[in-house]
């Protein structure tokens, strides 16, 4: 049965394959749909601005990929928030890895048996 740090885990596999159709497909439908990135200017509002953030993220030389570590999930209902702490880490397209902390955030949402994200929040820890 789904539960909603799936919503965490198919995020960061899709960012790690940098597969823009997956990634898009981790966030519930409509337009009502947000994401928050670690860098100034990663700020999307709307499918649109969300598909184009992430088409340029994923452009990078580099993916990103995260596990969790600690979560904290507070659900009511077919929502819930979720919090969580993770082991960051960037491969690049040259083969170096690197970790770095992280944590990931947001509302997510049951839909069609999935748990989707309605505002996601990745930033890393200082």
């Amino acid at each position: 049965m789904s539960e909603p740090m799936d919503a965490v885990r198919d995020l960061s596999a899709a960012f790690a394959a940098r597969d823009l159709s997956a990634a898009l497909a981790c966030f519930v439908p409509g337009d009502c749909v947000g994401y928050v990135g670690s860098e100034r200017g990663e700020t999307a509002s709307g499918r649109d601005a969300l598909t184009a953030l992430l088409g340029k993220v994923f452009l990078r030389d580099e993916a990103y990929a995260w596990k969790e570590t600690a979560a904290t999930v507070h659900r009511h209902g077919d929502q819930a928030y979720v919090f969580t702490e993770a082991e960051g880490e960037v491969r690049s397209d040259a083969g170096v890895v690197s970790e770095f902390a992280y944590r990931v955030s947001g509302l997510v949402e049951l839909v069609g048996g999935r748990w989707l994200w309605r505002h996601c929040q990745g930033g890393e820890p200082t």
